[in-house]
């Protein structure tokens, strides 16, 4: 109900009453809500340490490792959170966007792939992957992802701008041209225009 700070207190005097892994992992949460990394990064620790097995504390404490650059932290506890959590697409994801990050683009690939067999419906997994593509220089595997990307979310002027960017670099200038048109209604639209 929009009420951060109330949701703190009710939930560390949970934690006083019986600290359980989730608790201290939905205080970190509330902690990274509230722009205060630090008791968020404790509240995480504090989950590992009560479980080493808790996926989700990993998950978690990897996003903060990430949002602060820390990148080889990162890639550590995403590496956590999977090896727990084999399933969890969001943590493929977030470890290839890491590995991409830190230059190991055949290391991001290969969760990348893993991302999409876990969740192939999902659109912004072939849009990360079409950016590494692209940054590749390897335009036709970029176009065909952020394709498949619209096809599963069609109106996003992002992807329509990043596929008309590769479409230009593949030589194919009109249909380049009608995805920039595309998006460009689709901002108008959206700013109210």
């Amino acid at each position: 109900m929009s009420n951060t700070f109330a949701a703190y207190q009710d939930i560390s005097a949970s934690i006083k009453v019986s600290p359980t892994t989730e608790l201290l992992t939905n205080r970190g949460v509330i902690n990274q809500f509230m722009q205060d990394r630090v008791n968020a990064m404790k509240d995480y620790q504090a989950a590992i340490k009560m479980d080493t097995t808790y996926a989700l504390a990993y998950f978690n404490a990897a996003n903060v490792y990430f949002h602060t650059r820390h990148f080889r932290m990162a890639l550590d506890y995403y590496g956590k959170a999977i090896e727990h959590n084999p399933k969890d697409e969001s943590a493929f994801l977030n470890r290839a966007i890491t590995k991409v990050m830190l230059r190991d683009a055949e290391g991001a690939l290969g969760d990348f792939r893993s991302a999409i067999k876990l969740s192939p419906h999902t659109s912004h997994m072939y849009f990360n992957r079409g950016n590494l593509y692209a940054s590749m220089e390897q335009f036709d595997k970029a176009e065909a992802d952020y394709s498949k990307a619209l096809s599963l979310k069609p109106d996003d002027a992002l992807v329509l701008k990043r596929r008309a960017d590769v479409l230009g670099k593949l030589g194919r200038k009109s249909e380049a041209i009608e995805d920039y048109r595309h998006a460009t209604e689709i901002q108008s639209q959206f700013s109210g225009e």
